[in-house]
């Protein structure tokens, strides 16, 4: 499948698929995944339409992509239904050493093996995407060398590469360099910078853009207005500085707005996203069936008029000055 196949900007992110994630011995991802129900949501996703898939080689260290290839093979046996109907988009460059310590790796040495062991996990002949996963702000995409790169393409390992950027200026480092044909970003109707940044770039057109972190790490769901305490007990989330925590709660509440719509504020927040000129496809995560069904709720309502974009835009202008280059 190629980008121009998709019926829909609507993917699917599988971060929390991949379980607690360890990084050096410290849990960073969410609580544990079982095979039954991460096989579930993949298979409820492929037989709901979504058709691109966006995970990483260090999703619990493998996790994630064992449950998408198990999907896949079961998928296939019991639908209409083969490979060729879905975009999967995965991510290298960290590496866990014996000592069980994460490092960046984005050696040639390294890129072959985590192709390989990527497409056997997956079980899957080829990438549609391969993205380095979250380089330095720094990295040096002009003097990189693409030919292991180009060879991947053209022995059909992988379709086309590119970069999951940490922020949106080292995605524009990336644009500036031309390197590779796909960035990821991240892109809410909270944090908008990228289209900023990017949307005009001399480079833009030569690019396909997914968007990561749609719900804006859920502070753009419903949940946030019931208080719920228990959304920031542990996990990725409780690593988030309370000054940003602050600002996401202030933010979010400045959309309350949303929550009178049809579809609440998780889908008319994910709808500003799919929406956007500036993104091709979006990827929301889910740790169970309840959270896709909500996604895909997106679909059962109303478009979001222009005024309504322009009172999200108006309501929250733009982003901490903490988070802005010096």
């Amino acid at each position: 499948m190629n980008w121009s196949n998709l019926s829909h900007k609507l993917g699917l992110g599988t971060w929390q698929l991949g379980g607690v994630n360890l990084i050096n011995g410290t849990p960073f991802g969410w609580d544990s995944m079982d095979e039954h129900t991460a096989v579930g949501i993949l298979q409820t996703a492929f037989t709901s339409g979504i058709q691109f898939i966006d995970t990483a080689d260090s999703y619990g260290q493998g996790q994630a992509e064992l449950y998408i290839g198990q999907a896949i093979r079961k998928h296939t046996k019991e639908a209409d239904w083969d490979r060729s109907k879905i975009m999967i988009c995965t991510k290298f460059g960290n590496r866990v050493l014996d000592d069980g310590t994460m490092v960046q790796d984005f050696s040639p040495e390294h890129l072959f093996r985590a192709v390989d062991a990527c497409l056997a996990r997956l079980s899957c002949d080829y990438l549609d995407i391969l993205l380095f996963h979250s380089p330095p702000e720094n990295f040096d995409w002009v003097n990189y060398d693409r030919t292991p790169l180009d060879e991947l393409v053209r022995a059909g390992k992988i379709k086309e590469y590119g970069v999951s950027s940490k922020s949106v200026y080292g995605a524009k480092s990336v644009m500036n360099a031309e390197f590779g044909t796909v960035v990821e970003v991240i892109f809410n109707a909270l944090d908008r910078r990228s289209a900023t940044v990017l949307g005009n770039h001399p480079s833009r057109k030569k690019y396909h853009v997914i968007g990561r972190v749609p719900l804006a790490s859920g502070f753009l769901t419903d949940k946030v207005f019931l208080k719920d305490p228990s959304m920031f007990g542990g996990g990725y989330r409780s690593k988030i500085p309370d000054r940003d925590v602050q600002w996401f709660m202030e933010s979010a509440n400045k959309l309350a707005f949303l929550c009178d719509m049809p579809g609440g504020l998780t889908s008319n927040a994910l709808a500003f996203c799919l929406q956007s000129d500036f993104i091709d496809v979006v990827i929301p995560g889910v740790k169970d069936l309840s959270q896709l069904n909500a996604h895909l709720n997106v679909f059962e309502i109303p478009s979001l008029l222009d005024d309504c974009v322009k009172k999200i835009e108006d309501a929250v202008p733009t982003v901490p000055s903490w988070w802005l280059p010096n």
